[in-house]
């Protein structure tokens, strides 16, 4: 099961040494984490070393949390908390239950719903539009289940909602036995969510794009060599080791999307929702992603994919058919469908729901009401809740990760790199193309161009600003599926905004210090200036340069 499967990823993490405890324990308190000398083993990739500790209180125990992804109590993040017997501590993708003084793994037992539960969901937005309808879905772990529907039916909207991005405007979606909506915070984790566009960058190797990956997701007392461990294991079960060093804009359609499950995998999920994962594939590489999809199901996870292929749905668990105005006309196995809808012609199942969704979905309704009813597991429902704050990793180690990944991308891509090598150059030869002998002197009033010194300068600020127009408009644009996904598992917008303006920055201010010394050798330096620095050639020349670059950055 994905649990086991978690497991085994992190027990192959070295530990630091025997002997050693966390820097939080105390006398006679319990000690909870991954380093094997705690006294409560949390094998789990998103567990720090020394997670938290049990002390006991005159109120008490009381769990004290020493980590950066957080503990939870019954879905709530804690610094400290007072435990009652049977609180659900969870840690990473683990959750613990207290008893008797001490924390014990949550059996299934204890579990108040297996899998995923969707019960009776609707979606309204604004102007009471109305997404979903009445939608419900039992999901177990081990199992693959396709949504599918005409375009515009709400699939994606379902995905959203189950994934944990939107709330329901009622009913609930539950997945272990926890509100999704409720407890989001602590779920966040247990989620893997792939987007239609992929959000790996294509200048990085696949090594490379994971690596960076791992850094921004995994605790930051997880060693580069665990790491690195963690990612080959997602490169094995992925069939993706031998293009680890391949760059992802070099792979197949079906390889980038194997590469995009991978960014997800690296935390364990025990849920994984794909959002069109084979748009824009041919039947092959299809074939290859659903596939792949089966055998990631067949682990012990719960797979949600959102498809319009319907070449190769028979191996799936169950499908989900969606009618506009997000209603269901079908929820059961593929082998059933016939049966239901009256014919195996999706050509006629789809002209049917798309001609008369209510009466579609009545048909549904009496067809499952004359079989057995699916189990409720759980007939009452917490209400939706705050989704949380994201977890997130130290800001220094954010803008460390995002700014180096940064600089790769820019050198990786050779023609752009090269292109912004060669601006500066081509730009400070163009400002010697203003006529005239004076540069920057003042020029008499008989001289051919008066105006030469204001000439230079504004081709020179036209200059900064394209050059630092053409170092940031690339990201502006194509990064956005990528910052999206990152925010969602915790990347701080502060540290990413930080980190990209660094770099930036670094290349404006090398660029126009380029720009700059062209100009000033071919036509003179400036010999008298503001008054900032003062007159004389340095000053002037400084203080030239400062404007220059300020206008590229």
């Amino acid at each position: 099961d994905v649990s086991g499967l978690a497991t085994r990823m992190v027990n192959i993490l070295s530990p630091r040494g025997p002997g050693t405890r966390g820097p939080h324990n105390r006398a006679g308190a319990i000690t909870v984490g991954r380093a094997a000398d705690s006294d409560i083993v949390v094998p789990d990739v998103l567990a720090s070393r020394h997670h938290a500790t049990l002390a006991r209180t005159p109120l008490g125990t009381e769990i004290h949390d020493h980590s950066v992804n957080g503990t939870f109590v019954n879905g709530t993040r804690v610094g400290s908390a007072i435990l009652a017997d049977d609180d659900v501590v969870t840690i990473g993708n683990v959750d613990l239950v207290f008893r008797a003084g001490t924390l014990v793994k949550r059996g299934d037992a204890g579990i108040r719903g297996g899998g995923l539960e969707v019960r009776g969901v609707r979606y309204v937005v604004a102007g009471g539009k109305q997404l979903l309808d009445d939608i419900s879905l039992t999901a177990r772990p081990g199992t693959l289940t396709a949504v599918i529907g005409g375009s515009g039916a709400g699939k994606s909207t379902l995905a959203r909602l189950i994934a944990g991005y939107t709330s329901p405007t009622s009913g609930s979606v539950t997945f272990a036995g926890h509100d999704i909506h409720a407890e989001y915070a602590s779920l966040r984790s247990r989620i893997g969510m792939v987007p239609q566009d992929d959000v790996v960058h294509r200048q990085l190797t696949v090594n490379q794009a994971l690596g960076y990956a791992a850094e921004l997701r995994l605790p930051p007392d997880t060693t580069q060599s665990d790491r690195t461990k963690v990612v080959a294991r997602v490169l094995e079960e992925l069939d993706l080791t031998k293009h680890a060093d391949t760059r992802v804009d070099k792979l197949s359609g079906g390889q980038r999307k194997r590469a995009s499950v991978a960014l997800e995998l690296l935390t364990g999920p025990a849920l994984l929702i794909l959002d069109e994962p084979t748009s824009g594939l041919d039947p092959a590489l299809d074939h290859q992603v659903m596939t792949m999809l089966r055998q990631l199901a067949d682990a012990g996870r719960v797979v949600i994919v959102v498809t319009h292929m319907l070449s190769y749905l028979d191996i799936c668990d169950q499908l989900l058919l969606v009618a506009p105005g997000g209603k269901t006309a079908y929820c059961g196995p593929p082998e059933q469908i016939g049966d239901a809808m009256g014919t195996t012609n999706w050509a006629k199942i789809f002209t049917r729901v798309g001609a008369d969704p209510d009466e579609a979905n009545r048909r549904f309704v009496a067809h499952r009401a004359a079989g057995r009813r699916p189990q409720r597991l759980r007939p009452d429902h917490d209400e939706p809740g705050d989704l949380g704050e994201p977890v997130h990793t130290s800001l220094r180690r954010q803008i460390s990760t995002i700014a180096r990944r940064q600089v790769r991308l820019v050198v990786a891509d050779r023609a752009y790199f090269v292109f912004l090598a060669l601006l500066p150059f081509i730009l400070g030869a163009l400002s010697l193309t203003v006529p005239g002998t004076h540069g920057f002197h003042v020029a008499g009033p008989d001289a051919g161009t008066p105006d030469e010194s204001a000439q230079i300068l504004n081709l020179l600020l036209l200059a900064a600003a394209f050059m630092g127009t053409a170092l940031t408009i690339r990201d502006l644009v194509g990064e956005r599926a990528v910052f999206q996904r990152e925010q969602a598992v915790g990347l701080s917008t502060t540290a990413y905004l930080l980190a990209k303006t660094a770099v930036f920055c670094a290349f404006a201010v090398l660029q126009s210090a380029i720009t700059t010394t062209i100009v000033v050798a071919g036509k003179g330096a400036p010999t008298r200036g503001p008054v900032l620095l003062g007159h004389g050639t340095v000053g002037a020349t400084v203080e030239l340069f400062a404007t220059v670059a300020a206008t590229c950055v």
